[in-house]
C-alpha cells in the first residue's frame, strides 16, 4: 500500500510540473495534493493540528471546500492556500458528518459562505458540540500532557503505527484543550436530502447523502467525471476507522455501495489517498474485528482478556491504532448482546 501511495503522490507531483504550477501549497499542518484539474487533497501530516482530511474543488464559478479540519487556525490555513491559488471564491463548504476534527473549522468561513450537510448532521453539530466543548475544558489538558510524556520518553521506531499514534493524539488534544476559548459553534444552514448538484462550467460534483455509516449521518462529494471520491470517515486508508458509534453492519453496506461505484481516487477521511482497495480494507478490517470478537466469545473469555489480544500483522503499522482495542470492546459486546 504504501508504495502505491508513493507512486499516486509521485504522479501528482508530475502532472503538477508537466502543467507549469511547481508551487508546493503545503503547510505545517497539511499537504496539498492535486488530484485532477481545479481538485486538491488537503491531507493531514503526523503532528499537524489539521487531523482529519480535507478537499478543494473549484467548479469553475465557486470554489467548494469538503471538511474543515479540527483546528480553526488550519482552516484559515486552507482558506490562505485557496487564495494562493487564485481559485474562485469559496462559496460552499461540505461537512461530511459531525465529528469535531471535520466541522471545527467552520467559524473561519464568511458569513455568505454556504455550510452543508444532511439535516442530521447539523442536528448533532447543535446537540454534540457545546456538550464535547464544555467536557474538553475539564480533561483535554491531561490527556495532552499524558500523550507530550509519551513522545518525550519514546526511544523505539518512529515510522512505526504506535509513535504514529502519539503525534496524532498529542496535537488533537492539545488543540481540544482550548476549544473552550477558540470555538464558535457554526451549525450547518443547508441540507442535503437524497442528493444535490453543484455544477460548474468546468467540473460537475454531486453530493450523496448516505445515512447511516460511520455515524448516524455521513454524506460524500463525488465527481464523476474524473472518479474522485471524497469519502469522509467512512472510508479509512491505513487507519483504524472508530467503530464506537455502533453503525458496523450499516457501514459494510455503505462501503460496498462504494466500492460499487468504481472511483478512481478516494480521499478518505483518515489517512493517504489511495484508490478502491482503501474502500475494500476498511471493510475487512470490521469483518477481521467480527471474526476476533467471535472467537473471544467462543472462547468463553471475558472483557478482561482482550488487552491480551495481540494486534493483527497486517494493522500494526496503521495509524490510530490506539483504536483496535476500543474497537474490539465494542464488538465484544455487541457479540455478547
Amino acid at each position: 500500500m504504501k508504495i502505491r501511495v508513493f507512486l499516486f503522490l509521485m504522479a501528482s507531483l508530475m502532472l503538477g510540473c508537466a502543467e507549469g504550477n511547481k508551487k508546493d501549497y503545503s503547510t505545517a499542518n497539511f499537504s496539498v495534493i492535486k488530484l485532477a484539474d481545479d481538485v486538491y487533497a488537503c491531507i493531514h501530516k503526523p503532528g499537524g493540528k489539521a487531523i482529519g482530511n480535507s478537499g478543494i474543488v473549484d467548479n469553475g464559478e465557486a470554489t467548494i471546500v469538503f471538511d474543515t479540519f479540527l483546528s480553526p487556525d488550519v482552516a484559515e490555513e486552507l482558506i490562505g492556500v485557496v487564495e494562493q491559488m487564485k481559485l474562485s471564491p469559496i462559496k460552499y463548504v461540505i461537512n461530511s458528518h459531525f465529528d469535531n476534527d471535520h466541522v471545527r473549522g467552520n467559524q473561519c468561513f464568511s458569513s455568505d459562505v454556504k455550510i452543508l450537510s444532511t439535516e442530521r448532521t447539523a442536528e448533532l453539530i447543535k446537540e454534540e458540540e457545546p456538550k464535547a466543548i464544555a467536557e474538553e475544558k475539564v480533561y483535554a489538558k491531561e490527556l495532552y500532557e499524558y500523550y507530550d510524556s509519551l513522545e518525550r520518553a519514546f526511544t523505539g521506531d518512529t515510522a512505526s503505527g504506535e509513535y504514529m499514534a502519539i503525534k496524532m493524539m498529542k496535537p488533537y488534544f492539545e488543540e481540544l484543550s482550548v476549544s473552550h476559548l477558540k470555538i464558535r459553534t457554526r451549525v450547518p444552514d443547508t441540507y442535503v436530502k437524497n442528493e444535490m448538484s453543484l455544477d460548474g462550467s468546468r467540473i460537475k460534483v454531486i453530493l450523496i447523502e448516505k445515512g447511516k455509516g460511520h455515524t448516524e449521518s455521513d454524506l460524500i462529494m463525488y465527481l464523476p467525471v474524473e472518479g474522485i471520491l471524497f469519502a469522509g470517515d467512512l472510508v479509512f486508508n491505513e487507519a483504524h476507522p472508530w467503530l464506537g458509534y455502533g453503525y458496523t453492519e450499516e457501514l459494510k453496506t455503505r462501503l460496498t455501495e462504494l466500492e460499487l461505484m468504481k472511483p478512481h481516487i478516494v480521499i478518505p477521511g483518515h489517512g493517504d489517498p489511495g484508490g478502491i482497495e482503501a474502500i475494500i480494507s476498511t471493510r475487512e478490517y470490521i469483518e477481521d474485528m467480527e471474526r476476533i470478537a467471535k472467537e473471544i466469545v467462543d472462547d468463553g473469555d471475558t472483557l478482561e482478556d482482550i488487552g491480551k489480544v495481540p494486534m493483527p500483522e497486517k494493522y500494526k503499522d496503521w495509524i490510530l491504532g490506539n483504536y483496535f482495542y476500543s474497537n474490539l470492546r465494542y464488538m465484544f459486546n455487541k457479540m455478547k448482546d
